[in-house]
């Protein structure tokens, strides 16, 4: 975390930032010979939980992903 500045960066409109974010962390991971992607999984609940969801419907964090749990996820915004 690198301060409020940083964080609120990434809200709202441009919360496709933070999607962005994880997913450069996972190519490097990958690229670095660290993991790989059969290897890699990602998890998170509520608000990790909608993290996780759009993730996996990503077309790039779809491939970068073996596993993925998407625990007790607020999905439909649009609804809530």
């Amino acid at each position: 975390e690198y301060g409020p500045r940083w964080h609120q960066m990434a809200l709202k409109e441009n919360r496709h930032k933070c999607f962005e974010d994880v997913e450069g962390v996972a190519r490097d991971l990958i690229r670095s010979k660290l993991t790989s992607r059969e290897k890699l999984a990602c998890i998170g609940g509520s608000n990790g939980g909608l993290l996780v969801g759009n993730l996996i419907t990503r077309p790039i964090g779809s491939s970068l992903f073996g596993a993925a749990v998407c625990q007790v996820p607020l999905l439909d915004m649009k609804r809530y």
